[in-house]
């Protein structure tokens, strides 16, 4: 074990080589000595029920293949096996056990990257290290007392293992050594352990390792003079001379689990003292005595156990009152700024006015004779925040007029769900925000800042998306698809020009699509996006997916005061509306792509769905293009939290609060961050 002269505190001057590590560790003798260690350690069969015997049996044959798999960029983990663990507090703890072919090669690169990284990690980590114990970290407690350490906080973070972001593990890593086919590997296993982009799989030989890496720079922040951490795994306390210290100390913590994604729970953390005692690992620590295998007192734990899940209920029970009540305030008030669309889209339909309402009319009648029109539904203005009219509807002049007289703007969409046109009012255009706008557009530096956050956005949710629909397949293409997205999402502030993000998007973008057609089903193949002159129905449905957000998305823009023009991402343009397609970005994975995947593999449209047109080419069925905007409807009306103010919306009333948002970050009052997923 080094000693304090060698350590590493802070940022490494020099990193280790990815690529020398992976060499190392990927050897024969090295799989051999991992595999020896595997077999010594025990353990059950992974989810491809490969047992620890059957390996055995021809162990040097799989070895072989696990290092020609390695060499070659071929492998790729195994099945997963997720067990229920109770807890000795009560509930239970998932168990993540990897293949025995994946916890050799886990094993083998821990064995590599162990003393290199270890020489990082503090003096007051005592977990999972060499020569290192819970006597040893009990030890050092005893002696933090006697120097006159009095008081300390009795931490616990929220399910640390299951909460660590992904994204920051791997920024973290990258301060420790170079990107290389460690990284990737390292990567491929968190995406496939944890496939939600947060925690460290529990069972995983490189796990431990991971979490003091993580943690290390909560090591360094207590490492000085003041209050000091003793901490094993993702249990610590930190000592302090006195209450105030301690109480320093607490809000000092919070602040840094928050910078890393992290929690405190508050249930389990208290500030105390040596007078009052404490339990840690296993140890009674009261005044000047340290008392070994003294549990809690049983009633005691129990008391608390009801007290937490009665606290609990009333916290849920007061979120859903606040709810409750925070939308009824909406609905009354009409606070809610989601869009609430009519579409007159069927042949046979006729906009009109009757009584200052807009009304829908059906018509009727045998060939040749009149058409007679009868009534089918009616609206005032106020219950209408958009119309759209389809290729063959007709309306009538007083009721266009009376949509400019409501400002009720009308989007006119052609057979392909293509806007044909608006007939739009004014929505009281800001001047002022005009110029900021153009402002930030015309300045360099501030048109990159914003076109990073919206390519991030787009990155972030179509990894998001790719996640949700992967989670009960776990296909091979799209894990590891999904481990290349996260090392562009972690170097998403490295292109120092527009051109170089293009590229980053587009790079992302040429990995998203391919992954996404293998997870469509109903037999669609789907491998490359193509807006002009679709080829398959996918990309149809895609196209008025896409259609009907830019609609959703240009209604946002004008009503926060912006104007559709004047982008940041994509270039000003004659006819080319640029704000919008930028804050179209974020939004494309919730409202466009994921309405597809949801229509075909929920069969609400088929391949009979589609027709091949006389000119060639397949196309949409007139009757079946309401299919498609039901689903994008129930997808519209979901509720989600809002950035900007906390507040349930749905999602155009979403769309609405990031443009102002926006409107905020080009005057100066706010700074932008797009709308991520959480799947």
């Amino acid at each position: 074990m080094p000693d304090d002269s060698t350590r590493i505190h802070g940022r490494r001057t020099s990193l280790i080589d990815d690529a020398a590590v992976f060499a190392q560790a990927i050897a024969m003798p090295n799989l051999e000595a991992a595999w020896s260690r595997v077999f010594g350690n025990g353990g059950a069969a992974g989810g491809d029920n490969v047992t620890l015997t059957r390996f055995q049996a021809t162990a040097p044959i799989r070895l072989a293949r696990l290092h020609q798999a390695l060499t070659s960029g071929e492998y790729t983990p195994g099945a997963i096996r997720h067990v229920d663990i109770p807890k000795k507090d009560g509930g239970t703890r998932t168990l993540s056990i990897p293949s025995v072919v994946d916890r050799v090669t886990q094993t083998a690169l821990t064995a590599v990257l162990t003393p290199l990284i270890d020489v990082e990690l503090e003096d007051a980590s005592f977990a999972y290290r060499i020569g290192r114990s819970v006597q040893a970290a009990v030890e050092r407690i005893r002696s933090l007392h006697a120097a006159g350490y009095a008081a300390l906080v009795d931490a616990d973070i929220e399910h640390f293992f299951d909460n660590v972001p992904h994204d920051r593990l791997l920024a973290r890593l990258a301060e420790t050594m170079t990107d290389g086919p460690v990284t990737r590997l390292i990567n491929l296993w968190l995406e496939h352990g944890a496939s939600g982009g947060r925690g460290i799989p529990q069972g995983s030989p490189i796990s431990p390792l991971l979490a003091n890496l993580y943690l290390d720079r909560l090591d360094e922040a207590f490492a000085g003079r003041g209050a000091r951490i003793v901490r094993f795994a993702d249990d610590f306390v930190i000592l302090t001379q006195d209450r105030s210290g301690a109480e320093a100390a607490w809000t000092k913590v919070e602040k840094l689990l928050a910078e890393q994604g992290l929690t405190l729970n508050r249930d389990k953390s208290r500030i105390t003292s040596f007078d009052q005692g404490f339990h840690f690992l296993g140890h009674l620590f009261v005044h000047s005595l340290v008392m070994a295998g003294q549990g809690e007192d049983e009633i005691d734990e129990a008391t608390r156990l009801m007290r937490h899940v009665a606290e609990e209920d009333r916290r849920t029970e007061a979120k859903a009152e606040e709810a409750a009540e925070n939308d009824t305030l909406q609905r009354r008030h009409g606070l809610d700024p989601g869009q609430r669309i009519l579409y007159v889209v069927s042949p046979d339909r006729r906009l009109t006015l009757r009584n200052q309402a807009f009304s829908v009319q059906a018509g009727s009648g045998g060939p040749g004779a009149p058409t007679e029109w009868h009534e089918i539904l009616a609206l005032p203005p106020n219950a209408v925040d958009r119309i759209e009219l389809g290729p063959k509807v007709s309306a009538d002049m007083t009721a266009l007029r009376h949509a400019l007289a409501t400002d009720t703007p009308i989007a006119f969409v052609n057979g392909h769900g293509e806007t044909a046109g608006w007939l739009a009012p004014h929505y009281g255009a800001r001047a002022a925000r005009h110029l900021a706008q153009a402002g930030a557009t015309l300045n360099p530096d501030s048109r990159l800042v914003l076109a990073r956050k919206f390519v991030e956005g787009r990155v972030r949710n179509h990894r998001a998306l790719l996640r949700r629909l992967n989670r009960d397949r776990q296909e091979p293409l799209v894990l590891k698809t999904l481990a290349t997205l996260n090392m562009l999402v972690r170097d998403i502030g490295s292109p120092k020009t527009l051109a170089e993000l293009l590229g980053h998007e587009g790079r992302a973008a040429a990995l998203f699509w391919p992954a996404f057609g293998r997870l469509l089903e109903g037999g669609f193949n789907f491998r490359l996006r193509q807006r002009d002159n679709p080829p398959d129905g996918v990309n149809i449905l895609l196209n008025i997916t896409a259609n009907l957000l830019t609609r959703d998305i240009t209604v946002a823009i004008e009503r926060a005061g912006l104007h559709p023009g004047f982008g940041m991402l994509h270039a000003a343009a004659d006819r080319a509306d640029a704000a919008v397609y930028d804050l179209m970005e974020e939004f494309r994975a919730p409202m466009a792509e994921s309405v597809v995947a949801q229509a075909l593999n929920t069969k609400a449209l088929t391949d009979a769905d589609f027709e091949t047109l006389p000119q060639g080419g397949p196309h949409l069925k007139s009757s079946s293009y309401a299919k498609i905007l039901r689903v994008y409807e129930r997808s519209a009306d979901r509720v989600v939290s809002s950035r900007r103010d906390g507040r349930r919306r749905t999602w155009r009333g979403i769309m609405v609060d990031q443009a102002l948002l926006l409107a905020a970050h080009v005057e100066n009052r706010g700074v932008y961050e797009p709308y991520v997923l959480d799947y």
